[in-house]
């Protein structure tokens, strides 16, 4: 027969080892940042892709769409209405004529100074 004590000292020695087992898995298997020799490397983000800048200034009776948009404040709504006036009107014969376009300012247009003709 066994003693009390010796079975007891043969549980532990058993869970010592599965334990050991478990432990040496996760750092060494699962988990290899644990490994001797390893080591990271710091994350650098990707450079940001630029996009191409229009030529500026730009001229407002030659510009598309997608072009007037480039303008601060100009998104597709306002495109469309710079492009209807255009289109019913003619030419911009000045910057200033933008102010007549339904949804643009003349604070709008001050604020685009240099960065948009009238033509050539």
């Amino acid at each position: 027969m066994r003693s009390a004590g010796k079975d007891a000292l043969l549980l532990l020695a058993a869970t010592l080892a599965a334990l050991g087992a478990i432990l040496y898995g996760a750092a060494f298997g699962i988990a290899p940042v644990f490994q001797f020799g390893y080591r990271t490397v710091p994350y650098t983000a990707p450079a940001p892709v630029a996009e191409e800048a229009p030529g500026w200034p730009i001229d407002i009776n030659t510009a598309d769409e997608a072009l007037l948009m480039q303008l601060p404040g100009v998104g597709p709504v306002r495109a469309a209405a710079i492009l209807a006036y255009r289109a019913e009107h003619g030419a911009f014969q000045t910057v200033a004529d933008l102010d007549k376009v339904s949804g643009i300012s003349a604070a709008m247009v001050e604020d685009w100074a240099g960065l948009i003709v009238a033509g050539e």
